[in-house]
């Protein structure tokens, strides 16, 4: 169990990202509510649209240049040696694939000031845009 300052904390950092980003034409607002659900917010996982691995990766290298680390928080289970060694082929998951390849996790924790989800937003933002005109 969350304590509630934790919770009300990382879904301010959340709300500022999707503030930040909702002007962007790529970004695709990730879902934290349903009508019977709420996130713990302990992830934003960030979904640009229309952006390939390659321009993923080179986002999180722009970024990192910055000193801001950002990351691949998941990977499709037939990119894994186990689900691959039972045959599980990528092709076979082009959803799954298409998802990983425009991902990148932000920083979500207790400690990132307002200050510093703004600094990540905006050198997300131009990293995004860089990227994605190459």
């Amino acid at each position: 169990r969350y304590d509630n300052d934790t919770l009300v904390r990382r879904k301010s950092i959340c709300m500022q990202y999707n503030q930040k980003f909702e002007t962007q034409a790529w970004f695709d607002a990730p879902l934290f509510e349903t009508d019977s659900a709420e996130s713990c917010y302990h992830l934003y996982m960030l979904h640009v649209s229309g952006m390939s691995e390659a321009q993923r990766d080179e986002v999180i290298r722009l970024v990192a240049e910055k000193g801001i680390a950002l990351n691949v928080h998941f990977q499709p289970l037939p990119l894994l040696s186990l689900y691959k060694g039972l045959g599980y082929r990528m092709i076979d998951y082009p959803n799954a694939w298409h998802q990983y390849a425009a991902e990148i996790s932000l920083p979500v924790y207790y400690t990132l000031s307002d200050e510093e989800v703004g600094h990540v937003a905006d050198a997300v933002i131009a990293a995004v845009n860089q990227a994605m005109m190459s």
